[in-house]
């Protein structure tokens, strides 16, 4: 019988559970910009500037394509028996950062065209 190391096994286990993050995110992206898009449709022009709206759209949109691309590499490494690369340690830092920033910048704009 084959049996796999304890190292092999965590390594795994880490490719999977961080695959099922990914997912996990970029389903949040899709929510957030679903609702995003809800609430700004509401937003005054001559409260909040198209740039900027469009500026948080493709920050978490990025968010998304980070997420999503992180997820397709752990695929194709699992598939063709290969270790993933180490971008996927950048992208498990850089997509959450870049959600926070654009939801945040997002809070901002909603919360000046309150006043």
């Amino acid at each position: 019988m084959d049996e796999e190391t304890p190292q092999a096994t965590e390594h795994r286990d880490g490719d999977l559970l961080l695959y099922d993050y990914f997912k996990y995110l970029t389903s949040l992206v899709l929510i957030t910009l679903g609702g995003l898009l809800i609430v700004m449709k509401d937003f005054d022009p001559k409260d909040v500037k198209p740039g900027a709206v469009i500026i948080t759209l493709l920050v978490i949109s990025l968010s998304g394509v980070l997420s999503f691309g992180g997820a397709g590499e752990i695929a194709r490494a699992r598939y063709l028996g290969r270790p993933v690369k180490q971008s996927v340690n950048w992208v498990r830092i850089a997509a959450p950062a870049l959600l926070a920033v654009g939801f945040g910048h997002f809070l901002a704009l909603f919360v000046d065209s309150l006043n």
